[in-house]
């Protein structure tokens, strides 16, 4: 289930997601990149983090995530509770002042990101009786926090915008053709303050896009109905991309019939 945040926080808070099984269920489950940084606050159990190959480790009950370069497994160890502030590309960049790479594939706990401030979040948003008193803790936070906010890089907004009008279909050099920038201080530009080049974050729109596209047909409709709309060239053009984002093939993907989220789906 999908929420959307208060006007106000609209630029650098894109959706609320709610995640919810009250089944006890230990499954592994595959995260990949939608483009987007984030916070997670976990009610119930929170999922097992695979560290490496052979160790997972338990994730904080309240979190913030940068960008995924690369696929992430992780496995559910109980009920799931979860919440999910889903933010915009570059707000990280906006909050916390540092480079957005910095945080790329790290999750980092509340409290070491706003200190006490960060623990006590935790605690109002884990306590709260219902949904939207927790929501509300959470904007509280985060309209405190506006005024510190770095004044907004109209450019790289006006450059987002471009990429997500065009769902990724959109070369760096039609950018630069629109906005008094060169390619190399773009490039500068979306690693600060999004964590990713502008190529990489193209690829991660347009496969979205694709995503979201192939969902509004039924199982019975060929991908190659879907697949040059979203302009990929050809078959083995979309099973490389896949293998790169999400590591199954397409059609594995397409028969999943337990995605916790378009980028969260469960594998055997």
């Amino acid at each position: 289930m999908q929420l959307y945040p208060s006007l106000r926080l609209s630029t650098i808070l894109k959706h609320y997601l709610i995640i919810r099984n009250e089944h006890e269920v230990y499954a592994n489950y595959r995260l990949f990149s939608d483009g987007n940084p984030g916070l997670v606050f976990h009610f119930k159990d929170p999922f097992l983090q695979q560290s490496d190959r052979q160790s997972r480790y338990v994730q904080p009950h309240s979190f913030v995530y940068g960008q995924l370069t690369q696929f992430n497994d992780i496995r559910s160890a109980g009920k799931l509770d979860m919440l999910i502030v889903v933010l915009q590309p570059h707000a990280l960049y906006a909050l916390l002042n540092l480079s957005a790479a910095e945080l790329n594939n790290t999750i980092i706990p509340l409290n070491m990101i706003f200190g006490q401030k960060g623990k006590e979040i935790e605690d109002e948003v884990l306590s709260a009786p219902n949904l939207a008193q927790a929501i509300t803790a959470i904007e509280q936070m985060l309209i405190s926090r506006v005024n510190r906010f770095q004044q907004a890089d109209r450019l790289i907004d006006r450059a987002i915008d471009l990429i997500y009008h065009a769902n990724g279909m959109i070369a760096v050099s039609d950018i630069t053709k629109e906005l008094p920038v060169t390619e190399r201080q773009l490039e500068r530009k979306f690693k600060e303050q999004i964590g990713i080049g502008p190529k990489k974050f193209m690829d991660v729109i347009k496969f979205q896009h694709f995503l979201k596209s192939m969902q509004k047909f039924p199982l019975d409709v060929k991908l190659s109905q879907v697949i040059y709309a979203c302009g990929y060239y050809d078959q083995a053009h979309l099973n490389n991309c896949f293998k790169r984002h999400v590591g199954v093939t397409p059609l594995q993907y397409r028969n999943n019939t337990h995605l916790l989220a378009i980028n969260l789906m469960q594998v055997s």
